[in-house]
């Protein structure tokens, strides 16, 4: 499955990297990627690079795949990326989970 604009580049247990094209240079929707991505139950850390479209997660895995995790992810794709269907870009990216 691939979602355009968005590009897993490295996933590990407890670790995803992706490159996120819709954060290339905007530095507001990185703060609330950060913030809304940071509040889901499991993920311990974010860092977003607005310059490079980077994103670097750190998670728990048993617990970012609790069903409430994968809610809160959906939702939190929903209102970062509503062009994009969020029941199948939270499904791209729970298999890297």
């Amino acid at each position: 499955m691939n979602i355009e604009g968005i590009e897993v580049i490295q996933a590990e247990p407890g670790y995803l990297s992706l490159s996120v094209a819709k954060l290339k240079g905007n530095e507001s929707l990185a703060e609330e990627f950060q913030t809304r991505f940071s509040a889901i139950q499991g993920i311990t850390s974010v860092e977003v690079d607005p310059e490079r479209g980077a994103v670097e997660m750190r998670f728990n895995q048993a617990e970012v795949t609790s069903l409430r995790s994968l809610w809160a992810l959906k939702d939190a794709m929903g209102i970062l990326f509503p062009e994009v269907n969020s029941m199948q870009l939270a499904s791209y990216l729970g298999t890297y989970l």
